[in-house]
């Protein structure tokens, strides 16, 4: 009887502390639950608070205004009154040129009149782009000159320019047939160099730091900049262009990576049948080129120099170095004309490659057009 009273009371104990075991689990159970929905109920609190305070600082903003009150004085003034010099010191083009131009772009850059506002003209797109092209002004300047905004300034500029390079693609051509025989002969009157079709070079068109690999940009001058390629005549008329490699990047790799050294080694580049024997060896057109350039049977560059360099050589440098001025001569003058790329084209990417394609087309269109000029007065003045 003993016995089982002890086991009955052991039976008891041990029923008496499972159930506190299990009240006290309950309780850190309960503990944590209120717990949780205390955190939930004050992140939920804060959340809300965030909603607010962001409801109150982002207000919906009324314009007070539909547009800011803008003028067109100047670029009316200009227009009627200013004289062809004026008219040319502004946008670096004559009004024969700027005429031809507008013909040429209207339909790419006209927009309709709509219920809401007039459509700003094709004419003052097209002076706002050349305007730019031709001057260092900031979008600022040159929205407050036009009647425009800044926005606008930079919509217009690029969309422009597309238009031109569109448009006047056909200007930039290499010379074939009788134009080719022109170009040799006149290299050879006025700069005394044979059989020599133009003249290669690059230059260094400043632009902003790109985003991405903007080390590759840095050129040996140690500022960002893109590479502009291309083959001149004798006439500063540009007969391609390569546009667009890193400043970092070789002239001797832009060259190899070129169209025209594929056509030139495929023989593709100059006729067969134009050939001239000059003392006892048979020569085929070529193009003349600097140092960097490498030395090809249709791509001439002079001799290595030397302080005991033969004259004959010395010569021959001197000649070729003339010939080959007239591709640093159109860089310059291409550079003084539309000053924007000596300075740092603060474009977005792939402006300033299309923005210069369309200045090297208005640059060869204006040559032409001056050439036709000149020819008319020349007529004037002698049936008079």
């Amino acid at each position: 009887m003993a016995a089982f009273n002890q086991a009955h009371k052991l039976k008891l104990l041990l029923l008496w502390f499972l159930r506190r075991r299990e009240k006290r689990a309950n309780k850190i159970l309960e503990k944590k639950t209120l717990l949780r929905s205390d955190a939930y109920s004050t992140n939920k609190l804060r959340i809300t608070f965030l909603k607010a305070i962001l409801v109150c600082v982002n207000r919906p903003r009324y314009r007070a205004l539909w547009m800011h009150p803008r003028s067109l004085t100047w670029f009316e003034m200009v227009d009627r009154e200013y004289n062809d010099e004026l008219w040319y010191s502004n946008f670096r083009v004559t009004r024969g040129t700027f005429e031809f131009l507008l013909n040429k772009v209207m339909e790419y850059i006209r927009c309709k009149d709509t219920v809401m506002r007039s459509a700003i003209s094709a004419k003052r797109r097209l002076a706002i782009t050349l305007y730019f092209l031709a001057s260092t002004a900031e979008y600022r300047t040159i929205a407050n000159l036009f009647g425009v905004s800044r926005s606008f300034v930079c919509l217009c500029v690029r969309d422009v320019c597309k238009a031109i390079t569109s448009k006047l693609s056909y200007v930039v051509s290499f010379p074939h047939g009788d134009e080719l025989v022109q170009i040799i002969n006149d290299y050879e009157q006025r700069w005394g160099f044979p059989m020599c079709a133009g003249a290669i070079d690059g230059t260094h068109i400043p632009i902003v730091a790109p985003s991405e690999c903007h080390a590759e940009y840095v050129n040996r001058k140690g500022y960002h900049s893109i590479i502009m390629q291309a083959v001149v005549d004798c006439k500063y008329l540009y007969r391609d262009v390569v546009i667009g490699w890193p400043g970092s990047v070789h002239d001797a790799r832009v060259f190899s990576n070129s169209s025209i050294f594929k056509k030139g080694n495929e023989g593709k580049l100059f006729p067969d049948d134009l050939t001239v024997e000059l003392q006892g060896v048979e020569m085929s057109p070529f193009i003349v080129a600097d140092p960097a350039y490498p030395l090809l049977p249709w791509v001439l560059k002079g001799f290595q120099r030397n302080d005991n360099q033969p004259r004959r050589e010395r010569v021959f440098n001197y000649r070729l170095s003339r010939a080959r001025m007239t591709v640093e001569n159109t860089f310059g003058r291409w550079k003084g004309r539309f000053i924007r790329f000596r300075k740092c084209v603060d474009m977005e990417w792939e402006g300033p490659e299309r923005a210069e394609e369309a200045v090297v087309g208005i640059d060869n269109v204006d040559i032409v057009e001056a050439d036709a000029h000149d020819i008319r007065e020349a007529l004037a003045d002698y049936f008079s």
